[in-house]
């Protein structure tokens, strides 16, 4: 994985790796390879999404207390 990937290019290599897992026709470890760098990617993503996430609950922290008032979390 890049130092330097973007979560969007990140996105992207993962339903590519997605897509080949999917055919099955890999070799184990080509598939072991290829399962690694994604489960990288996913954290890479997930990591990405919390800090979107939390930047947006800074900003609006109002739009976080309606959500929690009604439920919809």
């Amino acid at each position: 994985m890049k130092k330097n990937m973007t979560f969007e290019q990140a996105a992207l290599r993962l339903d590519e790796i997605v897509a080949m897992l999917e055919r099955a026709d890999l070799p184990l470890d080509e598939s072991l390879k290829l399962f690694n760098e994604g489960a990288e990617l996913l954290a890479f993503c997930d990591t990405k999404l919390a800090g979107a996430k939390l930047k947006i609950e800074t900003l609006f922290p109002e739009n976080n207390a309606a959500e929690v008032e009604d439920g919809s979390n």
